[in-house]
Order: C-alpha cells, then sequence, then structure tokens
C-alpha cells in the first residue's frame, strides 16, 4: 500500500484517516475471500454499459455506449421477498463452505423485473454515452465522449443545455470529458482523461475555473463526496483524494484494475477489475464481492435507501440490504 498525505486531512473522513494505518491492502483481492453476487436477479444484454446513478423516487438511470442510449427504469415496481440479511452477516467470517457463502451472498429476490419499466429519452449528439452524475437529486449531468460534450438534463430527462468550456480557458486543447460529479450545491466537476484536468462549472453549467491532475498517471474517474473529490488513476492503481479545488489530501492504494469509487449508504465500494471490495466509513474491510462470470468487469455501482444496484461489462445486478 502507498500512501501520501499533506497537512489538509481535516477535510478527510475516517476512511481515509484509518487507510493510513492498514496493511496487506491487497489481500482482500483473493478468491476465497470473495462472495458471488447470484444470478437470479440480474438483467443481460448490457454489451457496452458505462454508468448508472439511481435518483431518491426510484428512477435508475444508465449510459449504454455501444448502442448510444440513456436507459431509464422505475425501480419502485418490483418488490423483494425473501428474509434480507445485514451487511455484517453477508461477510461473516465463518462461511467457510461455497454453499455457505452463496447463502450469504443471497439478500433478496425480486418478484417483477426492471425490463418491464425500460425507457429511452432522447438527447441532441448522444454519442458514446459515459458517466453520468445525478445533480441535487433532481436533474442529471451525462458525458457524450464521442462527441465531446456534457449534456444537462431537466428532472424528466429532456434536454436542457450542454456544458462550454471558453477558449480562452482550454487553449489549444480541446475538450474531451470522461466523467463528471455534483456537490451537494449542483456544481459540477467534470474530467477529462487526456488533458488530466477537472473543469469546474456551477449549479447553471457556467464555467468557473479548471485545476490539473500532474500526478496522475491516466485519471480515469471522479465522485465527490464529503467536501472531497475521490479520482481513480487505473495507471497507478491508487485512488486521489483532492479538495473541491484541486488541492491534494491523500492517496489510497494500490488497486489492481482499479475503476471506480462510490459511496454507498455510509459503505465505500472500490471498483477494482471484476472484484468490488467494500469498507466502513471507519476504514474496516466488509468483504469482497464479485458479479456472475470472471469476464464480468464491474463498471458501477450506485444504492439508495439500502437498495443496490451492480453494472458489469454485460449486466445488471440488483439487491437490497437490510
Amino acid at each position: 500500500m502507498v500512501v501520501s498525505i499533506t497537512k489538509y486531512t481535516k477535510y478527510l473522513f475516517g476512511f481515509v484517516v484509518t487507510a493510513l494505518l492498514a496493511s496487506g491492502f491487497l489481500q482482500y483481492a483473493e478468491a476465497s475471500d470473495t462472495l458471488q453476487i447470484p444470478a437470479f436477479d440480474v438483467v443481460t444484454g448490457l454489451d457496452d454499459a458505462r454508468s448508472l446513478v439511481l435518483r431518491s423516487d426510484g428512477q435508475l438511470m444508465l449510459t449504454e455506449a455501444g448502442t448510444d442510449r440513456l436507459i431509464i427504469y422505475q425501480t419502485d415496481l418490483f418488490e423483494f421477498e425473501n428474509k434480507k440479511k445485514e451487511l455484517g452477516a453477508l461477510f461473516q467470517k465463518n462461511a467457510d463452505t461455497d454453499m455457505g457463502k452463496e447463502d450469504n451472498a443471497r439478500t433478496g429476490t425480486a418478484r417483477d423485473t426492471l425490463m418491464a419499466t425500460i425507457n429511452q429519452t432522447y438527447v441532441p449528439d448522444l454519442d458514446q454515452p459515459d458517466g453520468l452524475s445525478l445533480v441535487m437529486d433532481t436533474y442529471a449531468a451525462v458525458v457524450s465522449s464521442g462527441s465531446g460534450h456534457v449534456h444537462l438534463l431537466d428532472e424528466d430527462m429532456g434536454y436542457m443545455r450542454s456544458l462550454v468550456v471558453p477558449q480562452w480557458a482550454s487553449g489549444d486543447r480541446i475538450f474531451q470529458p470522461s466523467d463528471v460529479t455534483s456537490n451537494e450545491f449542483g456544481e459540477l466537476f467534470v474530467l477529462d482523461t487526456r488533458a488530466r484536468r477537472v473543469y469546474h462549472f456551477n449549479a447553471n453549467g457556467g464555467y468557473l475555473q479548471y485545476f490539473e491532475l500532474h500526478d496522475m498517471h491516466q485519471p480515469g474517474r471522479l465522485v465527490y463526496h464529503s467536501e472531497s473529490l475521490f479520482i481513480t488513476d487505473p495507471g497507478s492503481g491508487k485512488i486521489h483524494v483532492l479538495t473541491d479545488n484541486g488541492r491534494p489530501l491523500a492517496t489510497i492504494g494500490t488497486f489492481p484494475s482499479l475503476s471506480r469509487v462510490r459511496i454507498i449508504d455510509g459503505m465505500i465500494w472500490v471498483l477494482s477489475g471484476e472484484v468490488v471490495h467494500l469498507f466502513t466509513m471507519a476504514g474496516e474491510h466488509a468483504g469482497n464481492m464479485r458479479a456472475g462470470p470472471s469476464s464480468q468487469r464491474i463498471m458501477d455501482v450506485t444504492g439508495f435507501d439500502n437498495r443496490v444496484f451492480l453494472l458489469t461489462s454485460g449486466s445488471l445486478y440488483f439487491w437490497t440490504f437490510e
């Protein structure tokens, strides 16, 4: 594990502080410690899905780059049956057998399917949609990586406008967004992987500033949480933590095939290739999960009110925690 940290640790929460004291981080990726998500709560056919978000009203949105679609599901039309297990029980250490691990991973069965409520929405210039973010749990921002735009969509997912970086700010660089996130005030942060920059916009989509990511090999994804930006760097396998104006706070890693970090209902989800590493906000390791066949790379995860949706390179898994 490689960690560097500056004097600005007051911006960090317990996970980062505790992580500095951890050792043997990579042991959590061992297959023997990894539970497999059951395959009976799954939507297939998502060949090039990239990102997903869940609004508190139950509306689930995901981007599918291969077919240039923004897909919307209304998730409150189905109910979970079976007895729910708490997260702690899911990863109890005495589940030594494969059968025990499978039972622990089974947290609920969906009576209906998400496919019954699928919708698609039209967005102009939506070309290879990728990064996706909710803005104040109402409207959405979606990255169109093929056309080099970030589009803002209203509450009904109708097109409003696109973000613009002024020529004087971009200079000789072409704006090529790869991911987007938002803070509690609706301000937007857009990652440009090739330029190794984060562009900052206000809640109305007006340009504010940018900052460079000189210490990163190839920044891939970003998420805002607790006054900090968490940016994954797959090239180094590290998670970089910065203030919202680009001041470095810490680096956490190394994770193999690192792709994303998400914070859901007080749990930290580190997506690393085919495995999810789960941590509490205090930095304690809660367990690992794998979705289906080993060929399925985990792309994103979202959740609300104990309901979890995990997106892989080909499928969408969903279950609930009590």
